[in-house]
């Protein structure tokens, strides 16, 4: 997730150098960070969630 991040944080940065013609064309054929960073932490956290959520169960059951 930490190179999602920078990946992220470089785009943003860009965002700012970039005319708007550029802006509609930069992520042509590439990855949008912000969009795969979203995925993987609600990824993340679904797991999370759910690990949790067993744990919580497997401790009511003794």
């Amino acid at each position: 997730m930490l190179s999602l991040a920078e990946a992220y944080n470089k785009s943003v940065q860009e965002e700012s150098t970039l005319s708007a013609d550029q802006l509609k064309t930069r992520h042509v054929g590439k990855q949008d960070p912000k969009r795969h960073l979203e995925e993987t932490v609600e990824d993340v956290m679904c797991n999370n969630i759910v690990q949790t959520l067993g744990t919580m169960l497997d401790a009511v059951s003794f």
